[in-house]
Formats: C-alpha cells, structure tokens, sequence
C-alpha cells in the first residue's frame, strides 16, 4: 500500500468465486471502470440562497462525472415543491431547478434511503422519484413499495454489471407492501438481496445511511453489520449520515467506509471545509480504491491541495486503527 499525495490506495485482491453470468455479460470484453462515491449532498437552504439560481456555480470548479463511468451520491433531501411538511427538526427539500446542477456534476446515481427523503412525507418522496427518472438518474432505496425500494440497480459499464443497493434504519415511511417509502435496514432483507444480486452482478455496492452525528468512530454493532453484508457477497459498502469522516476497513478483501462525511451540505452555514471522496477502479480481481480528499470553499468542492491533504488522509488513517483490519498500516510513504 502506498500513501499518495492526492490520495490514499487501496489494493485488495477478491477471491474468485462462481458466478453464473448472462452469456452477454460473459462475451463482452472487460475494460477498467471508474467509479467515484461522495458523501451527502443538501443542494437546499443555504446552498440555494447563496447561489441564487447559478445551477451551475457548485460544480464550476470541479465535475467528477467527467472523471468516472459511474459518480454516485446520497441525495439527503426530497426533490419536490411540496409544501406539508413532516414535523420534525430539520426539513430539507431541493427546488427541481437544481436538477440541472445534479446533471451538471455528473451524477449517475444516488442513494436515496435516508432520514430527510421523508421530509415532505408521500408526495415528497413520490415527487423525487419522477423528478429522478425524468433526470434519467438512477436511485436506490425508494419505490412505491417495499419490493421497489428494495430493488437494485445494474449499471454496464465497459463489459462490468455494476450492482447498488440503498438502506437506511426502518419505522414510519420506511416502504411497505402497498405503501412508498424507503428501504428499511433489516438484515434479513440486505443479506437476501446482496445473494440475489450477487449472481447477476460482477461488483455489489450496499449505501447504508447509518452511525451516530458527529461521531469519529463506529459503533460495534454496525462493524458487525457490514462484516454480515460482506459474507454475504457485498464487495464495497458506503456509509454516510455522521456528516464527518469515519475509518476504513478491508475485510475478507471489500472495502467498508463507514462514513464519507459531508460533500455538498447546505443544511447548515458551514460552506467551507475538507471531505473526501472514494475513488474505485475495478479492472479484473483486484480493485483499486483510493480515498480523495477534497476542499469545498462556499459549497464549491475540488480535490485538495497540501497541506490539506495530508491533514484528511491523517485523520482517516487515525480513524481506522481500531477497525479489525485498516488499510492505513505502518510503512505507507507520503
């Protein structure tokens, strides 16, 4: 393993294991795909105040989908103009206008299972939904019922099945057998599709939306958790919802990022800070994943420059020592 200036490498060699292909898949020739994961993105409140309908002004600086086959994101908000809100807190919505911002980054997916899709209730989450496909982005972790929302989705790229999957805690709005919502984060239900899209897929991606606010580290049992995801064949799992950057661990050859923290969050006035993205290569039995850091300046993010990106590969590093199995091991070079 070798510590970057730009970015933290991670080599893991999967274990080849049996899968039975569509002969499609098998024919086509495989080339390496790209493929980049940020955190939550809030293109609402004071984003939208600042930018004052500039669709274009976040992603001015920097495009990721321009770098990458696949750029995938957890939407933290409704796309919708709806107006009754669910008491809570903090409601967020994104005005359809800056759908063209979404487009402009490059976004090929997002997930949307998380605890602000259901900020306008039913027709919030209803709205987005539209609103996504007529983007012609793809979603997971939302439908207009439980089968829906637990469905995956299969992305080709370059010969590669790409497979996702989005889950976030459970209760009210969580999807139901005749009812919308998002898909609840019940074990028994992402070991069942992880297997099932195992077998049509050459690469699974599980997004949880999951973790304490705040909190630099884990909890046990979400390490416990992804460990269960993994064996059941997830090969990468996105964590977001802490809104900080938590460690990383390799187990049995996946990679698990328990939290990217913030990418684009206007739910608060805090417009500039360091994050990271993951940037994943596959190109046969040995993905590369190389953690980004990356500077946002007024809602505007780029890839970061030192000393700021020794400062957030220092941190993750410090933040995954206690993991089982992290990658930041002694003898990485600068």
């Amino acid at each position: 393993m070798k510590l970057l200036i730009q970015c933290l490498r991670i080599t893991s060699v999967i274990a080849v294991t049996a899968v039975f292909l569509p002969l499609s898949m098998l024919s086509q020739e495989k080339e390496p795909v790209v493929m980049i994961f940020a955190g939550d993105v809030v293109l609402s409140d004071h984003v939208e105040a600042f930018v004052k309908g500039r669709t274009e002004y976040v992603f001015e600086l920097w495009k990721p989908g321009k770098e990458s086959d696949i750029f995938m994101v957890n939407l933290e908000h409704p796309v919708t103009m709806a107006t009754d809100r669910v008491e809570k807190k903090y409601n967020f919505k994104m005005n359809p206008v800056y759908g063209a911002t979404l487009v402009d980054a490059g976004i090929t997916i997002v997930n949307a299972a998380n605890n602000h899709i259901f900020d306008y209730g039913l027709q919030g989450m209803e709205d987005t939904m539209r609103f996504l496909d007529s983007l012609e982005i793809a979603y997971v972790g939302l439908g207009g019922n439980l089968a829906q929302a637990r469905k995956p989705v299969v992305m080709r790229r370059k010969g590669w099945a790409v497979g996702f999957l989005g889950y976030y805690g459970g209760g009210e709005f969580s999807a139901g057998k005749n009812t919308p919502g998002f898909a609840p984060r019940y074990a028994r239900f992402m070991v069942e599709d992880i297997r099932d899209l195992k077998k049509k897929a050459d690469y699974v991606v599980v997004n949880l939306h999951w973790g304490t606010e705040r909190a630099p580290e884990p909890e046990g049992w979400q390490i416990q958790l992804a460990h269960r995801l993994v064996d059941a064949g997830a090969d990468l799992i996105v964590g977001h919802h802490p809104h900080v950057l938590q460690g990383i661990e390799e187990y049995k050859g996946a990679t698990i990022a328990f939290s990217l923290g913030n990418f684009v969050f206007g739910g608060n006035t805090r417009h500039t800070y360091d994050t990271a993205v993951l940037k994943v290569t596959i190109s046969g039995a040995a993905p590369v994943v190389e953690l980004v850091p990356v500077t946002v300046t007024r809602w505007q993010p780029r890839p970061s420059s030192p000393p700021a990106t020794r400062e957030v590969l220092e941190l993750v590093r410090e933040r995954s020592a206690n993991l089982h199995h992290h990658p930041f091991f002694s003898g990485a070079q600068e």
